[in-house]
């Protein structure tokens, strides 16, 4: 899960490079950044984790809107230049904290996982080789 919330983050900051750069981008960006944030909905769900499904969903709902607002208002790629790097800049300011937030969260997560079922890597080595002394 950590990873695909990272893998976000990394889409909304190639994103909005490729989308300042070049416009257009924003068709082939925007079918990523959608089957990423399916993808973290899909594995939160499963986990029950109503953060990270909102956090996906966020991507999905954010990228249908531009495809929405192009279409509602027939806008060329040079009228709709300045409004969706606004709008994609203002998702990126809450998106990108909430990654990190995410990501940190799940990390601690895994770490007290693993501290409460008392296995670790080094731990398994011990044990195995405990065994094969007897």
């Amino acid at each position: 899960m950590r990873r695909l919330v990272v893998l976000q983050a990394i889409v909304i900051v190639v994103s909005l490079v490729a989308e300042a750069y070049e416009h257009e981008t924003i068709i082939g960006s925007g079918a990523i950044f959608s089957m990423v944030g399916l993808a973290i909905v899909v594995t939160a769900f499963r986990k029950r984790d109503h953060a990270a499904v909102m956090f996906g969903g966020s991507a999905i709902v954010f990228a249908s809107f531009i495809v929405f607002l192009i279409n509602f208002n027939a806008w060329t790629p040079a009228q709709g230049n300045y409004p969706i790097t606004i709008l994609s800049l203002t998702y990126a300011a809450f998106a990108l904290p909430a990654s990190v937030s995410l990501a940190l969260k799940r990390r601690q997560s895994e770490d007290s996982d693993r501290l409460h079922s008392g296995v670790d890597r080094g731990s398994e080595g011990l044990a195995e080789s405990h065994y094969a002394d007897r």
